[in-house]
């Protein structure tokens, strides 16, 4: 058996996304922001933290930068529209910046609390210094079923992907996977680099992108070593527990994966294929992609018909 590599060998890299909302009067999130800073120092003495440049100017994030741990960290601001796109931005830097890197671990800064687990942080720990996979995906519970994150898993990603895509479906959840849009991510750079330079790139759910990308579909097996850490219970930001927030996930769900199955599925015509065989080949998918997409449609009604009665809007 090979002896994997100790985490002290290997040049990880922390990209800590910090709260788009900031955390100025949010106790818990700050304390969780600034634990998860001390986290990271144990494998890079100064953390990279993305700052959201309309965090600044709303004046969210004043009292983040007026604090004296600030010059400890390496602070780069990017526009972006949300959190998701500043994960590209995190990414980018640290493949611009440090080509010695072996691995980024992606931590969301934006956690309320802990709900009722507080093996969470040591979770947290190990999978921050994780270096035996390709690809390690932070995996949690919500402690509430009527969390954003559970709404939106339960009525559109797990619906929405076992219809495009049922084979990584089943694989996810045989991993086993429960949040396959985790925003913790541990992944190798070069894998990482492959993913995002190889592909069509997403300002939105990465890590389930990443996922539909890692699949090898002649062969139907994972082309990378996935790993699953459990970190435990936690809760999201309740300001996106309404009605509109999950829809509006759910919807870019739905278009990234029909997307992404007409890239996957669309026949590529070869010079030794004569038109009338390639004409046929693309009816049939055109066909299969119609039936598909009126599936999907009847998934997005039952989700926002269960989400109204659910959120009694």
């Amino acid at each position: 058996m090979t002896k994997q590599p100790d985490n002290k060998s290997i040049n990880s890299k922390p990209v800590i996304v910090f709260p788009y909302q900031g955390y100025e009067n949010n106790k818990q999130c700050e304390w969780y922001f600034w634990w998860t800073v001390e986290r990271c120092k144990e494998i890079d003495p100064r953390p990279i933290v993305i700052l959201p440049r309309f965090t600044v100017i709303k004046q969210d994030a004043d009292s983040f930068m007026k604090d004296e741990r600030y010059k400890t960290l390496e602070v780069v601001q990017t526009w972006s529209v949300d959190t998701c796109q500043t994960w590209l931005a995190g990414w980018g830097h640290v493949l611009d910046n440090y080509p010695e890197a072996e691995r980024i671990v992606q931590i969301p800064g934006d956690i309320d609390y802990v709900d009722k687990d507080v093996e969470f942080y040591d979770n947290l720990k190990d999978f921050i210094e994780t270096t035996s996979s390709d690809i390690a995906i932070g995996d949690f519970g919500t402690g509430d079923k009527y969390s954003a994150k559970s709404l939106v898993d339960t009525y559109g990603s797990y619906s929405l992907l076992a219809n495009w895509f049922p084979e990584i479906s089943q694989s996810i959840r045989s991993l086993p996977l429960h949040r396959p849009r985790s925003e913790f991510l541990n992944i190798k750079t070069s894998v990482l680099r492959e993913l995002l330079i190889n592909n069509r790139n997403f300002a939105y759910e990465q890590t389930l992108n990443f996922l539909i990308k890692s699949w090898d579909y002649a062969e139907t097996k994972w082309k990378y070593n996935i790993s699953i850490s459990p970190l435990g219970s936690l809760s999201d930001n309740k300001s996106f527990r309404d009605y509109r927030g999950c829809i509006d996930q759910i919807e870019r769900i739905e278009r990234m994966l029909s997307l992404l199955w007409r890239e996957i599925k669309e026949p590529k015509k070869k010079n030794s294929v004569n038109n009338i065989k390639f004409e046929k080949r693309y009816t049939v998918f055109s066909d299969e992609y119609d039936k598909l997409r009126s599936k999907s449609r009847g998934i997005m009604e039952t989700a926002r018909t269960t989400l109204r009665a659910l959120l009694g809007v």
